[in-house]
């Protein structure tokens, strides 16, 4: 328990001591491996997680056609989990862990009483509530603005800040399920962009490279 209260109070030190006591005595703290579930679309979600540590993917399905949305860092909470704090329909979206990932999940009853009673609480949900919309209006730009090799090259831009490290260890078939493409237009524009000398294809990894 002194773990967790240390992983709290190091992601929010400013919250009310009564608050940071009704998390500890409330919330469950998770530890979940790279490449598990936290959310998945269609079920029916009873809590808020609140990423301690780690980084979490989010995306949606459409007609058999997946969609990066956007991840979330330490510090963070889902506000597509948020939404559902006042709708008991099952959720439209998935989150998948990118890494082991350290996860705080809060009931939802809770959730709604602690939005009412504790100011800096409210500071927490509104403030990810606008990093996370700046966030989905950027990847609504990226499709209907951008060219798809545009796209790709920010979102291996965008992976390499994520992992602080330019040798990207993907597929070509998840990059494409991330940019709701088909694996075969990743290839060919992988193709012209490594002519470009913007990024090198090996046999496992992609390495990005300057412009």
């Amino acid at each position: 328990m002194i773990t967790e209260k240390i992983a709290l109070s190091k992601c929010f030190p400013f919250i009310e001591k009564e608050l940071e006591d009704e998390i500890i005595s409330f919330g469950e703290f998770k530890n979940i491996p790279e490449g598990e579930y936290v959310v998945r679309q269609g079920s029916y979600l009873n809590f808020l997680p609140i990423i301690l540590d780690g980084l979490i993917k989010m995306y949606a399905e459409e007609e058999e056609v997946e969609f990066l949305l956007y991840y979330i860092h330490p510090n963070q909470c889902c506000i597509l989990s948020f939404n559902h704090l006042f709708s008991k329909e099952a959720v439209r979206f998935s989150a998948v862990t990118e890494k082991d990932t350290k996860v705080l999940c809060l009931p939802i009853q809770k959730v709604k009483e602690w939005f009412v009673k504790y100011p800096s609480f409210t500071q927490i949900v509104l403030k990810d509530f606008q990093r996370n919309y700046e966030d989905l209006l950027n990847t609504t730009k990226q499709v209907v603005c951008y060219k798809i090799e545009d796209r790709l090259v920010n979102y291996l831009t965008e992976k390499a800040k994520l992992q602080n490290c330019n040798m990207i260890q993907m597929s070509h078939k998840e990059i494409a399920s991330d940019l709701g493409t088909s694996r075969e237009v990743v290839s060919r524009i992988t193709k012209k962009l490594q002519s470009s000398n913007l990024l090198v294809q090996h046999k496992r990894h992609i390495e990005l490279r300057q412009p």
